[in-house]
Formats: structure tokens, sequence, C-alpha cells
């Protein structure tokens, strides 16, 4: 079923899912920040604004009393996060809560989350000069750090943001959505308070509800709320590159038992649409899962890793390959790796692989229709790409994918870095 799209103020909106199916209900207020080199702790600021807000709100200004206002609200679990699409920092404050139908009394849950929502957003508890206290944002600080160390501690992980750094060192998606440590650190609670009023003056929002109550209610709430806010949305950009001139080659070392090798390709588009569907198909024909070539010859028939995928990443338009190794197998399975995007580049696969990863990616998109949260996240791209497509309307595009359209979009990947974490060696520092 296609959402029910509705324009509340200027850069917001609500996307409405009607579902049936689900108890439970979820509604997602999501900002996009753009990531900026160069922007003096801009990106550390923006990733602590959700974690801050979600804590409480001039309403509710303990935790004690937030979680009593949960309770009313038949157990609502709150969540908040950020994340990377592309050179968008996504920031996002999330509601679980009982559909209303399963209320008593015809109470209308879906209004009271999203009423809540925006005091968390519009209200926070500030001190007597007008700013975040310092206790909050401490505590938040450390939090935030600890999240950026156990990135680092996940190993795949780390290699993959270290790729990505390396990748694009002069592009702004080699930033870490959360900030850096040292930013983080110093961030000062005037820093983080203009951030907040930056944020709600300039963020397109989008408003994601996936829920069987209508959002009529829910838009009006929006509406009485934003009507006194100041508005000039800017949306970010992100820049694409086809491809680069010269790749790189990368080796670091850390005390890590398997190496992690990952490859990043350019996937020769200019914008996000641009043979999306194709890419897709392509990507997962090569290493999406166990029928996969990466997979059937790189792990299985030459023993050169432990795991291996591919992924797109079609907000930015790259590909990568992660792949667990020996480090002294690693000329050999880079090699392998190229060699078979070569293949694929070639028209070296069948129609039963092309149909089989047609198959395997409409199955993932159907997933998404399995629970509320997957369903609001699907959607939450409508935010960052202006267009919202039902899994339903994704698998068509996939499954109208040819074969010549696959090979013409791998042709069009070339090499960007190629990035290897490998175990010390003995006697090294």
């Amino acid at each position: 079923m296609k959402p029910i799209i509705t324009s509340i103020a200027p850069g917001l909106r609500c996307v409405a899912i009607a579902a049936d199916r689900f108890k439970t209900s979820r509604m997602a207020l999501q900002m996009a920040l753009p990531l900026q080199l160069n922007a003096d702790k801009q990106t550390a600021a923006g990733a602590l604004l959700p974690f801050l807000l979600h804590r409480s709100c001039a309403r509710y200004p303990t935790l004690r009393a937030l979680e009593s206002q949960l309770a009313n609200l038949y157990g609502a679990k709150l969540s908040a996060s950020v994340q990377k699409f592309g050179e968008v920092q996504l920031l996002s404050i999330a509601l679980t809560a009982i559909d209303d139908r399963f209320a008593l009394a015809d109470e209308k849950i879906a209004e009271g989350c999203a009423g809540l929502l925006l005091d968390l957003l519009f209200e926070p508890v500030l001190d007597e000069t007008g700013l975040f206290p310092e206790a909050s944002i401490a505590l938040e600080k450390r939090l935030l750090i600890e999240r950026l160390e156990s990135e680092e501690g996940n190993k795949r992980q780390h290699a993959s943001n270290r790729l990505e750094a390396l990748m694009c060192s002069q592009e702004a998606y080699g930033l870490n959505p959360l900030g850096e440590r040292e930013e983080i650190a110093s961030l000062t609670a005037e820093e983080i308070t203009q951030a907040w009023r930056g944020m709600l003056e300039t963020a397109p929002m989008q408003l994601t509800m996936v829920s069987n109550a209508g959002c009529e209610g829910v838009c009006a709430t929006l509406k009485l709320r934003f009507e006194k806010q100041v508005r000039n949305p800017v949306m970010p950009v992100t820049e694409y590159i086809a491809q680069v001139g010269e790749s790189k080659s990368v080796r670091e070392e850390q005390q890590v038992e398997q190496a992690n090798l990952v490859i990043g390709f350019r996937a020769g588009v200019g914008e996000f649409a641009e043979k999306q569907y194709p890419l897709r198909v392509m990507v997962d024909l090569l290493g999406g899962g166990v029928y996969s070539k990466l997979f059937l010859n790189v792990r299985e028939k030459m023993s050169l890793c432990y795991m291996i995928y591919a992924g797109f990443h079609s907000y930015k338009g790259v590909m990568t390959v992660h792949a667990g190794i020996d480090s002294e197998k690693f000329e050999q399975a880079r090699d392998a790796i190229l060699e078979m995007l070569r293949q694929v580049q070639a028209g070296e696969f069948t129609e039963e692989d092309l149909a089989t990863s047609q198959r395997s990616l409409c199955d993932s998109y159907s997933t998404m229709n399995d629970l509320p949260e997957s369903l609001a996240g699907w959607y939450r791209s409508c935010l960052i790409t202006g267009e919202c497509v039902t899994p339903e309307d994704a698998c068509a595009r996939v499954n109208a994918v040819t074969r010549d359209e696959v090979i013409d979009a791998a042709k069009g990947v070339t090499l960007d870095t190629v990035y290897l974490l490998a175990p010390k060696k003995e006697g090294s520092e």
C-alpha cells in the first residue's frame, strides 16, 4: 500500500503507512543535517542531539516523569539514533507503542506519541541561562564516546570506517556520523544549544508513522506545534564521484586475530537514481549471498577467505567488498575479487544467476513488511531522496532489470581503494 504523504510546514512532512497487521505502531521523527568537512565540531554536535533530546523535556524533566508518561502510553519505548546516508547525517527519535485499536476507551495513542516526540524536540530541559545542563551533556558525551569505542572494538566495522575515511578523505562521506572523540569531548553547552536551534530552523524533517490509526490527528498536532517555528530548511546534497584516476592501497596493523580486507569501488554514477536497480542486482550477483560469485569462488573453491560479501551504498554511489582473510593471502584474495568483478563485466553469468539475485533482493524487500520498525526504517529514505518507493515497487523494478543492464552497470564500476587491517607482526610495536 502506498504511504499517505502530508506536507505540514516548510521542509516537514508526515509519511503515514497504514498497517492493521501489527499490535504495535512505530513513529519516528527524522532530521537531516549535512555532513561537512572542516565544519568545526558540527558533526559531533549533531550526533549528540538526538540522544540528549530523548532523555527528558520541560514537561517531563526527570527520568521518572518521562517513564511515567511512557507507561501512560501503554509502555511505549523511546529510542534515538544517528546514521549516515550519503553525506546526510540522519538524526532520529522514535517511539514504539501499542496500536490505537488495542487501547482502552478509544484513547488516541498515536496522537499522544506525536505530542511526546514534539515535546522532546521543542522543549528540552534548559538551565537558567537557556543552555543544555552541563550534567546532561557530560553523560551523553561519555555515552557517545563509548559508542565510538564500541565501533573501534568491532574490527569489521572499524575496517569499514577506515576504508570510507581513506577512500573519501576529501569528501564529507569520509566522516564518521558520530563525530570524533576529541570533538565530542570539547563540545560546549553553547555549541550544542546553538546546533539544536539551528536544526529546528534548517533541517528537513519527516515524521514516519506506521499504524492502523488515521494520520489526520497526528498531522494536526504537527501543524499546531510547527506554526510558530521559523523554518528555512536546506536539504543536504551528496557529492557523487563516478570514478577516480588512480587507485590506492593501504595496510594498517592492529592486535587482531583475523585480517579484514575491504575494497572500495566507485559505481560510475552521478546521482542517486542513476542505474540504481541494475547496480543493486549486479552487486547481489557478485557478492550478495551464498549463491554469489564471491562466495562460491573466492570462499568455497579457492578457500581464500572466511567470509565475504559485497554491498552497494546507493546514497553515495559506492560499492564495497568485505572479506575476512589470512593476511598472507592478501594478494591472492584481492586479485580473485577483482577477477570476479571482471567476469560480471564480461557477462560471465547465467540467466539463472540473474534470476536468483532478483529473487533474493525481492525476498529481502518483503521482510520490510514484517515489523513496524523495519517498515518505518524503509520509508525514512523518503526524506533523503524525495521519492517514496514501496517494497513491492522496488521488487518490480529489480525484476525488470535485464542482463545487458547488469553488464553495463558492472562496466561502470572502477577500483578506488584497497584497505587491509592486518594482525601485528611479531616484534612490532
